[in-house]
């Protein structure tokens, strides 16, 4: 019987399932777009933040590169010799094949390391997280509004109709930025729906506002957490910037450290060469009688220990390499090498600067300029400077928590009841009230407590500021010493290594006329390995030294494409 009635008054209740279908559809949040929505929100903060902050007008990718992974698995597959390798398209650079290798250029390499390097993915990530607590903390000061709809489905004892009771109900809330709170719903209740006539319909609604008027009142105590997560993602962002540069000077090293490593080996094999033609010309001359047995095992000791030298320097170079991969986020398996053309170009540039007078100390104005212009400019001290900021507002909301919670509750109420089933009637009325809360700080231990602590991170971000200050003027009044010292010691090596050559051509003439032993000619030759070693870490350390000036001056020039450099020269302080 049962049933027969519920199929019999099955239409009746259609358009209330689809309605509450409709609703439950709506009200879901799937993965998908909740993935979508936040990307969307937290690039459009990020960028807005990250444009302030660095007075660009593209936009912050805070995703990871599609293709980090498939040119990873490439590389691994061209390291184990499989053929018909596709690697992927990367903006701004070709991936050039030399001799079974990819050969990187310094702008390749800061690209690579700008798409592939773990803490610079996951200092991207910090800004993403950031950006979303921003967005969270900015959601507190909307109206958010919810809804529900409730259905029970019944039969009575006596045999009567079967009951349908429908509840629906909406409400909103909305925090203000002075602290009042204001709230209101409204609900709707019908019931018994499957009977041949209503039995009753009810609407309730009210509304209630609070005004806090001394603890939590005012606009700076009820900010405070949207404005910290604003300071939170403008940190975010500058820690991120300096890391790039940070980083940047750390490819940039790694790479030249492994040009000087393989120009080291190209020295050492050059070396060995020479010594086997003096150990080969000793050995007739000693045949010949024109020389000692002494001074033939001189030569033939001196090419061994170059050989052994080769050995050690090709073990060092691959460990450079390898190095440098793991630098970029490269498998080490990764058959990759270093332009050797950047060395050439990087010594024509700093000879130009020698001979022109403009390198060196003089791109940068007085050590009290650019301690001055340090302090301006570096992020990392800009954030140590904004958290005593931080601070100060802590201690604020430290002492509003010590105050009385007195606060204005109003609240209205209106009702309606209205019977459907024989005559209609209606009943119901409104109501309002007025009320002061009150919670007098009879007990604030915590917030004593908290109050203090608050108090002491004030004095230490102070003596932060003062240890941070005097770190960043030292590492810049060191970085204009180490600059000075290292265009110093480019001219004493190069000045070196042309002594070095010409004291070996003569003690190769003077060897062929007897006016000089091997000795002579061993110790001329090893002169100039290490003149020539010397020289290309001194073209290497002048150039280093004046990138980490501008790092520590926190002027380094980075483009917007992706990470890095402008250009390997570096322009005068304008």
């Amino acid at each position: 019987m049962f049933f027969k009635q519920l199929l019999e008054k099955l239409g009746s209740v259609t358009f209330f399932s689809g309605v509450t279908l409709l609703l439950f559809a709506s009200a879901c949040m799937t993965p998908t777009r909740a993935n979508r929505e936040t990307e969307d929100v937290a690039h459009r903060l990020a960028t807005s933040y990250w444009q302030v902050q660095t007075g660009r007008t593209n936009d912050l990718d805070l995703s990871r590169p599609a293709d980090a992974l498939t040119l990873r698995v490439a590389l691994q597959a061209m390291s184990r010799g499989e053929e018909s390798i596709v690697f992927p398209a990367i903006p701004n650079m070709a991936i050039n094949l030399t001799n079974g290798s990819w050969r990187l250029t310094l702008s390749e390499a800061l690209n690579v390391g700008a798409r592939n390097d773990r803490v610079y993915q996951s200092l991207k990530e910090s800004v993403f997280s950031a950006a979303l607590d921003l967005d969270s903390q900015q959601f507190r000061f909307d109206t958010t509004f919810s809804g529900m709809l409730l259905g029970a489905l019944s039969d009575s004892v006596t045999g009567s109709d079967p009951r349908l009771a429908v509840a629906s109900g909406a409400a909103f809330e909305r925090q203000f930025e002075s602290g009042t709170v204001l709230a209101g719903n409204l609900a709707l209740d019908v019931s018994r729906l499957l009977s041949s006539d209503w039995s009753s319909l009810g609407i309730t609604g009210d509304i209630s506002m609070s005004i806090p008027l001394l603890r939590g009142a005012g606009r700076e105590i009820v900010r405070e957490p949207l404005t910290q997560a604003e300071r939170q993602l403008t940190y975010a962002i500058r820690k991120f910037e300096y890391y790039r540069q940070t980083y940047a000077i750390a490819v940039t090293l790694n790479f030249y450290d492994v040009l000087e490593y393989a120009q080291r080996l190209k020295n050492a094999q050059d070396n060995e060469r020479n010594l086997t033609l003096n150990s080969k010309r000793a050995t007739m001359l000693f045949q010949a009688g024109r020389r000692s047995s002494i001074e033939a095992d001189q030569a033939t000791s001196q090419l061994l220990y170059a050989r052994e030298s080769v050995v050690a320097m090709k073990r060092s170079y691959d460990a450079k390499l390898d190095n440098f991969k793991i630098l970029l986020g490269l498998p080490p398996e990764a058959l990759i090498d270093v332009d050797p053309q950047a060395l050439d170009t990087l010594r024509a540039e700093i000879q130009q600067s020698a001979d022109e007078g403009t390198g060196g100390g003089r791109l940068f104005p007085d050590e009290e300029d650019v301690c001055t212009i340090a302090l301006s400019n570096r992020l990392d001290l800009i954030n140590t400077r904004d958290k005593l900021a931080d601070a100060e507002r802590a201690v604020k909301v430290a002492e509003d928590m010590l105050r009385a919670d007195v606060a204005i509750v109003g609240q209205g109420e209106t009702s309606r009841s209205i019977a459907l089933n024989r005559a209609a009637s209606n009943s119901g009325g409104e109501g309002w009230r007025l009320r002061l809360r009150t919670d007098w700080p009879w007990n604030r231990r915590v917030e004593r407590n908290n109050y203090k602590e608050s108090l002491l991170v004030l004095e230490q971000t102070q003596r932060e500021i003062h240890e941070k200050e005097d770190t960043v003027k030292l590492a810049v009044r060191n970085g204009l010493r180490n600059l000075a010292a290292a265009e110093s010691t480019y001219k004493i090596r190069l000045e070196g290594l042309r002594v070095a050559k010409i004291r070996v051509e003569s003690t190769a003439m003077f060897m062929e006329s007897g006016r000089v032993i091997m000795r002579d000619v061993l110790e001329a030759q090893k002169a100039l390995l290490t003149a020539q070693d010397d020289f290309c870490a001194s073209v290497i350390s002048w150039r280093m030294r004046e990138l980490e000036l501008r790092r520590d001056m926190g002027i380094l020039e980075i483009s917007d494409a992706n990470m890095w450099l402008r250009s390997a020269r570096l322009k005068g302080l304008e």
